[in-house]
């Protein structure tokens, strides 16, 4: 119970409890993006997969296991391991749901479950290091709080996902710094598997651990090789978990592993997406090389980017005197935990946005594909909150404690005014600019509910509907419960349809003018004073 605790420790207790419930209450609420249907198909192929190979393997049928492999070979799933979709594909069967709409239930609700184990283990994380509880909560506050990552943790399970494995990586990380063994040796192999096989940037985080690491065991006093033998057990482990949490590589794990990262690098490369970016309809492939930092910058709070420009300055300068101070007597890159933790987010953070610059040619859906940085980014926020408390101006701290306090209150607003379309959100500094120029729902989640004010408008026959935008309105559909699916004939043939749902996105090709003396708006979704989704009704 919690009464038996500290009382430190039964305040974050309630304040978890408090933002699960939260999740509880709203999780049916959210829609579907274009996504979905292709990675839930993946982990039902994989959980098929896993299971017909361990019912050969102990029947000792090793030539049908040679045709699971010859299988798995001309599978275009199998360069995705989709660890989210492989356990929640075992986990329905374990709880026999059936019902297509159940199972994205659970998605979500599991989705936003690990989220915010995350959260508890970035409060850990934060409280670890700067010795801080306040802070701690201001930084899970800040995150939970964010209107797009609200929204996101319940459906995104590839981008938050990944954030939520990326914060286990570090927080296993922090205790191999602190306590060297073997237990902690395998988390780190653990966690570092999971984000590798999660998806292909979770090696840079990796290898810039393995050399930072590397060079904080080598400065310390009486350092002898063997010391690195902690370096080769990492290595070893990684690879042995990677392995095992991706059947792919059950047969030819080095090559089939160095197959798919290629064939995932080719793939998201080639994929041409039509972006709205700075008032112009551009290719993802056309994108400029600030399109991420763009909009970070536009759809975070206003408070968290601020804080985050001046931590991010003051960790780069404290990190530039110390590398050009070197040569110094005694000199050391890494004097303590600390600097290790600071550096070496540092040096992520650095390396993912000059590598994801430099080869990720097609940019587009803002800037989810790095979400898991924006566990550094309030790393850097809670390093500056940390050095305010020191100002001797308390006036001055008084006002930024109290700017932050109201940046959440005037959040939490928007998120509740604004459910459950929290993803459109642009802060205060560029929304005005921000809703005309750039993309606004550019997975088309909103169809969902479009799709149920028509079935509301004609609730007793049979309704066809067309979606003259990029999202596919089959897999907003599914969503739906099981009745309500069987009225709504989903028809890419404009003409024969009674309804036209608009989500604004553009399709590459075979874009539809809506004439005026055809149909008539009957449902119009506006968040920020813009039109995210309108429905049209066919003319008698």
């Amino acid at each position: 119970m919690p009464f038996n605790i500290p009382l430190k420790n039964r305040y974050i207790f309630f304040l978890f409890l408090s933002l699960f419930l939260v999740g509880i209450y709203i999780f049916k609420d959210y829609g579907l993006t274009i996504d979905d249907e292709y990675y839930r198909k993946n982990g039902v192929f994989y959980k098929n997969f896993i299971l017909n190979y361990l019912h050969h393997l102990i029947n000792f049928n090793f030539n049908e296991i040679r045709n699971l492999y010859e299988g798995i070979e001309d599978n275009t799933l199998r360069n995705h391991p989709a660890i989210f979709e492989t356990f929640l594909a075992f986990l329905s069967d374990l709880i026999k749901l059936e019902n297509i709409d159940e199972i994205y239930h659970l998605s979500h609700l599991l989705n936003f479950t690990i989220y915010l184990i995350g959260l508890i283990l970035l409060y850990k994380i934060i409280e670890d290091r700067f010795n801080n509880i306040n802070i701690s909560i201001l930084c899970v506050l800040l995150i939970f709080f964010s209107p797009r990552f609200f929204a996101e943790s319940f459906y995104n399970s590839r981008d938050i996902f990944f954030f939520s494995l990326f914060v286990f990586f570090i927080f296993s990380t922090q205790k191999l710094i602190n306590y060297e063994n073997y237990k902690n040796i395998l988390l780190v192999s653990l966690s570092s598997a999971l984000l590798i096989n999660a998806k292909i940037l979770g090696i840079i985080p990796f290898l810039i651990f393995l050399t930072m690491y590397s060079i904080f065991i080598s400065e310390k006093k009486n350092f002898k090789l063997k010391d690195l033998k902690t370096i080769f057990a990492l290595v070893i482990f990684t690879f042995l978990f990677i392995v095992i949490l991706w059947p792919y590589l059950w047969v030819n794990p080095i090559k089939n592993f160095l197959t798919a990262y290629k064939d995932i690098i080719n793939a998201h490369n080639s994929l041409s997406v039509i972006t709205f970016f700075n008032g112009e309809y551009m290719s993802s492939e056309n994108t400029p090389w600030l399109y991420r930092i763009i909009w970070f910058y536009i759809t975070t709070p206003t408070i968290i980017c601020i804080l985050f420009s001046f931590g991010f300055l003051n960790i780069l300068r404290k990190f530039s005197l110390r590398v050009l101070n070197l040569e110094e007597k005694n000199p050391l890159l890494l004097k303590n935990k600390e600097d290790f933790c600071d550096y070496f987010l540092l040096l992520t953070f650095l390396g993912v946005i000059f590598l994801s610059i430099k080869f990720n040619t097609s940019q587009f859906n803002g800037w989810r594909h790095l979400y898991f940085l924006y566990f550094v980014i309030i790393y850097f926020v809670a390093h500056l909150m940390k050095s305010l408390l020191h100002l001797k101006n308390q006036y001055l701290k008084q006002i930024i404690f109290f700017s932050i306090f109201i940046n959440i209150v005037f959040n939490i607003h928007w998120i509740i005014k604004n459910h459950p379309y929290q993803n459109n959100f642009f802060n205060k500094m560029f929304v005005d600019y921000a809703v005309s120029n750039f993309d606004n729902d550019y997975w088309g989640l909103a169809n969902l509910n479009s799709l149920k004010v028509i079935l509301k408008k004609q609730p007793d026959k049979i309704i066809k509907v067309s979606s003259i935008s990029f999202a596919d309105l089959k897999i907003s559909s599914l969503k739906l419960n099981k009745e309500d699916r069987k009225r709504i004939e989903i028809t890419y043939d404009i003409e024969e349809a009674d309804y036209l749902i608009n989500s604004y996105m553009k399709r590459p090709r075979n874009n539809f003018t809506i004439p005026s003396d055809k149909y008539q708006i009957i449902y119009d979704l506006k968040v920020n004073k813009m039109s995210i989704n309108t429905v049209y009704k066919k003319l008698e």
